[in-house]
């Protein structure tokens, strides 16, 4: 018998998503009280292992970015181009008559919103060293080639 259980199936590509062996044995199906040993004992089964390892060579091969991508990436992030979403917190106030009193109350109401920002600095300048270590643009390494030394004394 070549495939796997349902179970077995389930918590391989459980494992995939998280990588986590107790959550994915929970999800699968298995109890919660034995979900490590049975999820470490499926790792170790080659039909599992098999398949897992033929899923990561299938998820590599369609998701990884090229060098292409990456570099198109990195020049937009240096540039300042790339933009990464936020959570803000807005707050609101109005002024509202209290009826017992006549005084007037703040009354704040807040929610949250989703801006879009510029990366932050650093990670432009992340980007820009990256980028130019890919075009060897600076290099760690400086080989001097020196001749031979000459002292001379002519100090008189």
């Amino acid at each position: 018998m070549n495939e796997l259980s349902t179970k077995q199936q389930r918590f391989a590509d459980e494992y995939l998503k998280s990588l986590n062996i107790t959550q994915s044995a929970i999800n699968a199906g298995y109890s919660k009280t034995s979900a490590h040993v049975a999820g470490s004992r499926l790792l170790k089964n080659d039909k599992v292992k098999n398949y897992i390892d033929s899923q990561k060579k299938e998820l590599m091969e369609k998701g990884v970015l090229d060098a292409q991508e990456v570099l198109y990436l990195l020049s937009k992030t240096a540039t300042g181009e790339e933009t990464e979403t936020k959570e803000i917190v807005v707050k609101r106030g109005e002024y509202v008559e209290n009826p017992v009193t006549k005084r007037l109350n703040v009354i704040y109401n807040e929610h949250i919103e989703l801006v879009e920002v510029p990366v932050k600095a650093s990670d432009r300048n992340k980007a820009r060293d990256l980028l130019g270590k890919y075009h060897s643009i600076w290099t760690e390494n400086h080989n001097l080639s020196v001749g031979e030394v000459t002292f001379v004394d002519d100090i008189d």
